[in-house]
C-alpha cells in the first residue's frame, strides 16, 4: 500500500523504511498533553526515528487545538526524511513540522539554544536478531546506530526541566529501556501494557519518562486491549484511544 488515509491527513510510504503500523499510532494517540497548553510557550517536540512522519503528524492533529508547537522529526535513512517532509508538506500543519535527515547524535550536538518540551519515538529495538535483507528496513528496526542508552543521554540534554520522553517497545525490550533510563536518571511516570487480545501476553509497552529533578512520581499503570472475542471485535478502549485518527471503522461488539 503505497498511501494510508487518516481522518485529517494522508501519509505516502512508499519509500519509507518503516510503514504505518499499530505502534506508530498509539504512542502518539496515548501520550499525555496535559501541561503542553500553555497559550503562551510554543511546545516543541521531537520524533526519533520518523519514518513516515505519521507520529508527528498525529501529534500535530493533538497540539493544533492546545495552542503554539512546533514539531521536529529525523531520521537517518534519506528516503524516509524525504517521504515524512512530503508528508508534512501535504498536512494541514506543513509550517509547524519539520523533516531532517540527521542521527539523533548529530542533531543533540547542534541542539544547544533550546529545549524540546517532548521527545517521542517508536525506535529500533533488535539487538542479535537476524536482519532483514533491506538495508534501511535494517536500520530501522536494530538498534545498532542508535542504542538506548544514546537516546537517554541525548533526551537528558535536550528536554526541558518538565520535559516528558515516551517511547514504545515490545515488553522485553521494555523492561531494558526501563531499567536503562532509570541509570541515566529518569522516572518511569506512566506504563500502557498492550495486549491484542484480553486472554494473551501483553505485546508492548507504551511508556513515558521525566528526568529526575527530585519530585517524587508515582508510576500510573494501564492496560489497552486492541481486541475481543477473539480478534473479531475491537474494544471501546481502543476505539476511542484512535477513533479521532482512523479514517476507517473499527468493527465493535453490539451490546
Amino acid at each position: 500500500m503505497e498511501s494510508f488515509s487518516f481522518k485529517q491527513f494522508t501519509v505516502q510510504q512508499s519509500r519509507s523504511a518503516m510503514k504505518v503500523n499499530t505502534d506508530g499510532v498509539l504512542l502518539p494517540a496515548w501520550v499525555s498533553l496535559l501541561g503542553f497548553s500553555n497559550q503562551s510557550k510554543t511546545c516543541r517536540v521531537l520524533d526519533i526515528g520518523a519514518g513516515t512522519g505519521v507520529i508527528s503528524l498525529i501529534m500535530a492533529q493533538r497540539l493544533s487545538s492546545n495552542g503554539p508547537f512546533y514539531v521536529t522529526a529525523i531520521d537517518i535513512d534519506t528516503e524516509s526524511a524525504k517521504e515524512a517532509a512530503l508528508n508534512f508538506y501535504n498536512s494541514p500543519w506543513r509550517e509547524s513540522l519539520e523533516a531532517k535527515e540527521i542521527s539523533l547524535q548529530e542533531h543533540a550536538l547542534e541542539c544547544l539554544a533550546h529545549k524540546y518540551s517532548m521527545i517521542i519515538s517508536n525506535p529500533p529495538f533488535f539487538t542479535d536478531s537476524l536482519k532483514a535483507p533491506s538495508h534501511s528496513r535494517s536500520g530501522a528496526r536494530h538498534n545498532d546506530l542508535l542504542p538506548f542508552k544514546d537516546i537517554l543521554d541525548a533526551s537528558q540534554k535536550m528536554l526541558d526541566d518538565e520535559g516528558l520522553l515516551a517511547v514504545v517497545l515490545p515488553v522485553e525490550e521494555g523492561e531494558r529501556f526501563i531499567r536503562e533510563a532509570a541509570e541515566c536518571r529518569f522516572i518511569m511516570v506512566r506504563r500502557c501494557r498492550v495486549k491484542t487480545l484480553a486472554d494473551k501476553k501483553e505485546k508492548r509497552y507504551l511508556l513515558e519518562f521525566r528526568r529526575d529533578t527530585g519530585i517524587n512520581y508515582i508510576c500510573k499503570e494501564e492496560l489497552i486491549v486492541i481486541q475481543n472475542h477473539k480478534g473479531e471485535y475491537y474494544t471501546e478502549q481502543y476505539c476511542n484511544l484512535v477513533g479521532d485518527f482512523y479514517l476507517k471503522d473499527f468493527k465493535r461488539e453490539l451490546l
